[in-house]
């Protein structure tokens, strides 16, 4: 390919050169599959879409993939017996009753200097590495997410609540003190109390319910202490945000007997349910006293191995039961901090994991079910897979890591990719709303609510989830948009896909008909985000300022990316306005070179100043020459996503919408490389794409 060395804009008509065409009348009648009318406004984005994190290490780039994820909210686990010693607290000497402990609490509130020693909990704060299944530091942590704008939710916790009243105001202390860290810094809010009391190997501590109660209104009134003390100190206006009782399903026998009574081989809960015994005492304090407040703000659950069928249930259940049970009559909003379409077990032995079709389709419905049905936040175990015990690396782990040195992500799952879409789509912000989706189906199974859209007024953008399950069969898919803006002249369609063949990049690009009715052929054991935008402008094409191609032995005459025996790494750089724009695509005409789809990675580099000079196999910048992939990734290279070359010569298109703010001085780089995710990560070895040219089109 001849070098790009002056910038050119090229105008694009808005139907663009489709991946996919669209269905014609007379192979498919819209309504032969399912059909899609989108409607009116009905809600907000979900606000809360995140992972339970795993590894996050003061020099490893996990922080460059959360912020890839396009989640809005993480989880993690921080045991109070590690970042709260004992030692770094008043022991409670003469507190033997309640009395004794309201007493002990108004002079720490007073002056805390006389019973917490802050320096040495800074010093552990600030320094330690949590060495159990996930290696993190928590002030790194909790720092990285506060500049992403991502909101922490903070598993604190510790099983020792079956104490005298000397060993509650130790547990009392470390609350109070991990939440003032938390939320004077970085104005962390939400806290679990506790994880999955109700699970077997919870009882050596929470030896009954009574225990379970009194431990969650000692944590509660402490977390609160801690946000109001702050809010005074500082003049903040932060809302302490308790999520309780963190409950799975673990020794569930059936029914709703998470909420309800359970009588079976644990005893704690036969008379009455985890769920329903938190929601009695919603308005009482450790005192045994009725107060103005509740105890806990979000009803919090875990949920495993179940169908979108299932969790549509769970809600509408839980908002009965806690109508029932709150002493308000008042449903709380609810969360699940974990959950999975199966659990670590279940992946270990079930023969499918997160790339496969069956588990990532499954797992989109049940984002798009839980979005409709009312869930304020669904946080996904987990991002990485860290390693368990056993020396088996958690199935439930989106993203590859390496479980050593810097514990790096090395690459993201399918069931990551179609997460990402949902999340960058319909996690809540601003000038954001959920439309209507009404659904109806000539032959296929639709799953209710699974299929969900959003309007981004301000983008003058709409967004269209279709999870299609591996069960059914290639369909038509009818989506109609009379009544919208998005059926006006111009309007461009946008689709991406995550299947077997195909990780989060564009298959299709095409313009919406005068009629606003759309006729296309959605593949089984797929997930679609299908992005329509008003025109606004037309769509500008720009050509690369600079494209190499590189091998070891020099520069190619193509772009070519390849790994193993034919290792090749490729660059491109272009001109992008300042603003951005509301979508970006990065195009590449080619193909894989032995007729079959070849996945490759591509990351965006805020360095360009390499486009003017001669770049060689080991001169290229942000490049491990050795181990064929990006490094400096979080600092100068940023993930963009997963392009996969066609099988015969044709486009391969990636939406780079979310890297275009990585762009320094009007200019962004990419580089094209196939890196090894993990150590049996050889089937493409040997095997190259090459690509004759490239485009970056922008929608302002």
């Amino acid at each position: 390919m001849p070098p790009f060395n002056r910038r050119q804009f090229l105008a694009v008509g808005a139907a663009g050169t489709a991946g996919a065409a669209l269905v014609g009348g007379t192979a498919h009648a819209a309504g032969e599959g399912i059909t899609v009318r989108v409607g009116d406004a009905v809600g907000g984005g979900m606000p809360l879409v995140g992972f339970n994190t795993g590894h996050f290490m003061p020099d490893g780039n996990t922080a460059a993939w959360i912020e890839y994820a396009a989640v809005n909210a993480v989880r993690f686990f921080a045991t109070l017996s590690i970042w709260c010693p004992d030692a770094a607290f008043d022991a409670g000497a003469g507190i033997e009753t309640v009395d004794d402990f309201d007493a002990r609490k108004a002079e720490l509130r007073k002056d805390s200097d006389r019973y917490i020693d802050w320096r040495a909990l800074r010093r552990v704060w600030s320094t330690h590495i949590y060495e159990t299944t996930n290696h993190y530091n928590l002030d790194y942590q909790v720092d990285r997410l506060h500049r992403l704008g991502i909101t922490p939710i903070m598993e604190a916790a510790e099983f020792r609540w079956n104490s005298p009243w000397s060993g509650l105001w130790l547990m009392w202390q470390k609350h109070y003190a991990f939440t003032h860290h938390l939320a004077s810094r970085w104005d962390v809010e939400r806290y679990n109390f506790v994880n999955e009391p109700d699970h077997p190997s919870a009882a050596h501590d929470i030896v009954d319910q009574t225990v379970y109660i009194r431990g969650l209104q000692i944590a509660a009134d402490a977390i609160r202490a801690a946000i109001a003390d702050v809010n005074a100190e500082q003049g903040k206006k932060l809302r302490a945000i308790v999520q309780a009782p963190v409950i799975t399903h673990a020794s569930q026998t059936g029914a709703d007997y998470h909420m309800d009574a359970d009588p079976d081989a644990d005893a704690r809960d036969d008379e009455h349910g985890w769920g329903e015994i938190c929601l009695r005492n919603l308005r009482t304090d450790y005192h045994g006293d009725t107060v103005d407040h509740d105890l806990f703000d979000v009803f919090d659950t875990h949920l495993y191995n179940k169908t979108a069928q299932t969790y549509a249930y769970e809600l509408r259940m839980m908002e009965s039961k806690m109508r029932e049970y709150t002493p308000t009559g008042v449903a709380l909003p609810v969360v699940y901090s974990e959950f999975n379409r199966r659990n670590t077990g279940a992946f270990e032995t079930s023969g499918d994991d997160l790339n496969t079709p069956l588990v990532f389709s499954e797992l989109a419905e049940i984002w798009g079910a839980t979005l409709t049905g009312g869930a304020e936040g669904m946080i996904c175990f987990k991002f990485d897979n860290t390693m368990r015990a056993n020396g088996i690396p958690y199935g439930t782990g989106h993203y590859y890591v390496e479980n050593t040195g810097d514990y790096n992500i090395r690459g993201a799952k399918k069931a990551a990719e179609s997460n990402r879409m949902f999340a960058d789509r319909f996690a809540a912000r601003d000038e954001r709303v959920v439309l209507a989706a009404n659904v109806s189906s000539a032959g296929p199974t639709v799953m209710p609510g699974a299929i969900v859209a959003s309007h981004d007024r301000d983008l003058g953008r709409c967004s269209v989830w279709l999870p299609h399950r591996s069960s059914e069969v290639a369909h038509p898919l009818t989506l109609d948009l009379t009544g919208t803006p998005f059926r006006a002249a111009g309007a461009t369609m946008i689709v991406r896909e995550v299947s077997a063949d195909h990780s989060g990049d564009v298959i299709m690009v095409d313009a919406v008909p005068e009629s606003g009715v759309i006729t296309v052929s959605q593949p089984a054991g797929c997930v679609w985000l299908i992005t329509l935008l008003e025109r606004r402008s037309e769509p500008r094409q720009h050509r690369p300022l600079a494209a190499v191609g590189l091998t070891p032995d020099g520069t190619a005459d193509n772009l070519p990316v390849g790994r193993g025996a034919g290792p090749a790494v490729s660059y491109l750089a272009f001109d992008v306005p300042d603003d951005g724009g509301r979508s970006a695509i990065l195009e590449l005409d080619g193909a894989a070179g032995d007729g079959s789809p070849l996945t490759f990675q591509v990351y965006a580099l805020a360095r360009t100043d390499w486009a003017d000079d001669t770049l060689t196999w080991d001169s290229a910048p942000c490049f491990d020459p050795v181990e064929v992939r990006a490094d400096s990734v979080g600092r100068e290279a940023f993930p963009a996503g997963q392009l996969t070359a066609p099988a015969a010569a044709g486009v391969a298109r990636l939406d780079v919408t979310r890297v275009l703010g990585k762009a320094r001085q009007g200019r962004l780089g990419f580089l094209l490389v196939r890196e090894q995710a993990h150590a049996g990560d050889t089937a493409d070895d040997g095997r190259r794409a090459g690509f004759s040219g490239a485009r970056l089109t922008l929608w302002a």
